[in-house]
């Protein structure tokens, strides 16, 4: 094992694109016991090849809290803003709080630089919930006649409602994840095209 998990999911799918996901699933479903001792292992082999140098700690938070932004953004202020963000992590005051405020400061800064990116990112973060946790789950209990209504909104319905709102909660998370395929493209280029605007 040469190559780490990321790296070879990485040339998997840019080689094959969504075409990959199906075959990648089925090999996970099959062999998902060496895939769990692979990741074990890229993830221990990327621990010990980072550097855990304060310095280096603070860089890689800096950048990580800096990516939050939209690209035109980062291509103006975003070698400054990084810097000040690297010496609040450097002076104890990072953590939780500035990961908050630059969340919050970031979202704004999305507001006003690209709806439609921030709709895309938006989706991409959401769909899920009604795709898998409030659709695929409750019919997969259903369909295997399971009485456990944990936090599934659909099971705490009568019976007559329930395939009904798994039904509006698979086609809103089918929504939103198509606007945040589609969208997808249209935030590469975005982010290609700024550095560009900026020079």
């Amino acid at each position: 094992m040469n190559a780490d998990l990321g790296t070879v999911t990485a040339r998997v799918f840019a080689r094959w694109g969504w075409k990959c996901v199906p075959f990648v699933t089925l090999l996970w479903t099959l062999f998902w016991p060496v895939g769990l001792v692979w990741l074990a292992l890229s993830l221990a082999r990327l621990y010990r090849s980072t550097d855990h140098s304060g310095l280096a700690r603070a860089e890689r938070q800096a950048s990580w809290l800096v990516s939050w932004y939209p690209p035109g953004w980062r291509a103006r202020y975003g070698e400054d803003f990084a810097e000040t963000v690297r010496q609040a992590i450097l002076g104890g005051h990072g953590g939780l709080r500035l990961a908050l405020n630059v969340y919050l400061e970031s979202t704004a800064a999305w507001w006003q630089a690209d709806r439609r990116g921030l709709v895309t990112v938006t989706c991409w973060w959401l769909c899920w919930v009604p795709l898998g946790a409030q659709g695929l789950a409750p019919l997969a209990i259903k369909l295997g006649g399971g009485t456990y209504r944990g936090w599934f909104l659909a099971l705490f319905l009568p019976g007559v409602l329930q395939w009904g709102v798994i039904t509006v909660m698979l086609t809103a998370g089918a929504v939103m994840l198509a606007v945040a395929v589609r969208g997808t493209p249209a935030l590469r280029q975005t982010s290609q095209s700024c550095p560009e605007q900026a020079g």
